[in-house]
């Protein structure tokens, strides 16, 4: 019997393990031909998922994919008999191939009997592939990276589908990806309902564990999320990092050498994340005069009332100690809130004279609280109040 014949047989039997076997150990000729004739397997298998019997009128089994249930043998017989790279990965992501409820073991055990070089470019452009957390394509691609070795493409579906997997605590891509899911967009969204409190849930246990284990350090996980901070979002896609952060606690000189960073986060941070930064800069102990004020400036600027009035606390708390508060007292003024505002006006009359060198700003923002309280202020500081 031909190569070509075996090959075509195993496939229309469906015999996943006899076809791996079988096309691991062909000869360089055997492969050839087989690969020849490949779209003729392909569309034998079509035309029989077209039918709802086979030729003895008994009912085949419901495919879960577009070839009457022949994909995984489809791509294990490629897999073994395609020599180029790119033919391979296209012969293996053929849409009408996929189904979700069909393993890869066969067919990854095929593609690592492939020289290392092969495996490598292969697992690259699979990974590459994948475009959704539950694209269908990412078992074989995880499966692939995993088996070879080959460092993962930094492609952030992959790391999304990567997260989605659950991978376990040993999965030798874990050194590779983890680091990328500070940098992927919308790792956060992913991992959303992951929780620190009351019990640990699966992604925060194991981050909490692994610096003991010596696998990654506090500092790239901390590092890791002020980066994700930083980089901006929305509450629900920063919601675990959030956890996370909680989770690791940072002791004061942690907080103290990254206090400028979260400084950075106060003006325009989700109310979540400026409460985190808010709670490290106080934490921390390390705060110069300058950034005493910038924190407070940032505060009075945002547009929640409750870090605005804490903002305010901090200001009436600091005089007379602070340099140059009056900018952040006058932006208060400002505040969409009348409790903000009415606070930032009591400030700036119960301390005057802590005000006095920047009285000009505070008179110059005057017009912006409402005029009962404009007309207090400017009694005392001059200008004009709001008409």
């Amino acid at each position: 019997m031909t190569a070509w014949a075996r090959v075509r047989d195993l496939v229309t039997g469906r015999d996943a393990g006899g076809l791996a076997d079988f096309v691991i150990a062909l000869s360089d000729a055997g492969r050839a031909e087989v690969a020849r004739r490949l779209p003729e397997l392909r569309d034998a298998a079509v035309l029989r998922a077209g039918t709802d019997h086979d030729e003895e009128g008994e009912e085949w089994d419901a495919p879960g994919d577009g070839v009457g249930g022949h994909g995984k043998v489809l791509r294990i017989a490629g897999a073994g008999v395609l020599a180029g790279p790119a033919a391979a990965v296209a012969w293996l992501t053929r849409r009408e191939f996929a189904d979700r409820h069909a393993g890869t073991e066969e067919v990854i055990r095929v593609l690592a009997a492939q020289p290392a070089a092969w495996q490598a470019e292969v697992a690259a452009r699979l990974a590459r592939k994948i475009r959704t957390a539950d694209d269908p394509g990412a078992p074989l691609a995880l499966g692939l990276l995993r088996a070879c070795g080959a460092p993962p493409p930094e492609h952030d579906p992959l790391v999304l589908a990567w997260l989605r997997a659950r991978p376990s605590g040993d999965d030798p891509l874990l050194g590779s990806l983890l680091p990328q899911i500070f940098e992927a967009e919308g790792a956060g969204r992913v991992l959303r309902e992951e929780r620190g409190e009351p019990v640990p849930t699966r992604w925060p246990a194991l981050l909490r564990r692994l610096p003991a284990e010596g696998r990654v350090s506090r500092a790239e996980l901390l590092d890791g999320c002020l980066r994700r901070f930083l980089r901006g979002g929305d509450e629900i896609g920063l919601r675990f990092f959030v956890r996370l952060h909680h989770l690791l606690d940072p002791t004061p000189q942690e907080a103290a050498a990254r206090v400028r960073d979260y400084l950075r986060l106060l003006p325009a941070a989700p109310g979540a994340v400026a409460e985190l930064a808010l709670a490290q800069i106080g934490y921390s102990g390390a705060a110069a005069a300058g950034e005493v004020v910038e924190t407070i400036g940032a505060l009075t600027f945002r547009p929640a009332a409750r870090l605005a009035l804490e903002g305010l606390r901090r200001l009436e708390r600091e005089l007379p100690h602070a340099a140059e508060p009056a900018p952040a007292l006058a932006a208060a003024f400002g505040h969409a809130s009348y409790e903000v505002q009415g606070r930032a006006a009591r400030i700036a009359l119960r301390h005057a004279a802590a005000f006095a060198p920047g009285g000009a700003a505070i008179a110059e923002a005057a017009p912006l609280l409402p005029a009962a309280l404009g007309v207090k202020v400017t009694a005392v500081y001059g200008g004009s109040p709001a008409r």
